[in-house]
């Protein structure tokens, strides 16, 4: 896994915080929420928790559980949840957690939907273990790639580089779903790539 250590906010949240402390989140987020079904969400890869505190104050869902595995992302992500409530938006059903989900499996379990914005190919060969898992009790999986990242794949889909952006792309993200066990639902594939599978 590349080394993102000298990383700090993620370049969604950086290129619009301002207004996203403000409540105004962009459609980059809000794009998301027709797939996202279900009554308790499981976002792995969470960076600063806009989704998951978007899908909370919609109110659309029981309880989201916002997992990211660095930990200034995770802070900053309480720090704006507590903004919103400031703000008096409700943000009380979403619960941020710090942790990688290898090491919190049992995460899944509590989970009808498992969504992963921009970060399951962090997992790389360990991904479709996850998924695995995943496929005992999740039935739906929202997958949100990356199109610089698919585009890498496709130009050299043998490289070092371009199979590490694998599962970034619609072909990777449809693989990694249908050899767990999931039917391909969506497929959205302008912008960033959206691929959606149920059980």
């Amino acid at each position: 896994m590349p080394n993102d250590s000298r990383q700090q906010a993620s370049l969604a949240y950086r290129t619009a915080q301002a207004e996203i402390e403000a409540g105004k989140v962009p459609d980059k987020y809000r794009r998301l929420l027709p797939y996202i079904q279900g009554q308790r969400v499981l976002e792995i890869g969470a960076a600063e928790g806009v989704l998951a505190l978007l899908l909370s104050r919609e109110g659309q869902i029981e309880r989201v559980t916002a997992l990211e595995r660095r930990e200034d992302r995770h802070r900053e992500a309480q720090r704006l949840q507590r903004l919103w409530a400031e703000q008096g938006f409700d943000v009380s059903r979403c619960l941020m957690a710090q942790g990688d989900i290898r090491e919190h499996l049992e995460l899944l379990e509590f989970a009808d939907t498992l969504v992963a914005v921009r970060s399951i190919y962090y997992l790389r060969d360990e991904a479709p273990a996850v998924m695995e898992v995943a496929a005992r009790r999740v039935r739906r999986v929202v997958l949100c790639g990356n199109v610089n990242r698919q585009a890498v794949y496709r130009a050299q889909p043998t490289s070092e580089l371009g199979r590490f952006n694998y599962l970034a792309s619609v072909e990777g993200m449809k693989w990694l779903l249908t050899g767990a066990g999931y039917q391909i639902a969506t497929v959205v594939a302008m912008g960033d790539p959206i691929v959606v599978g149920l059980q």
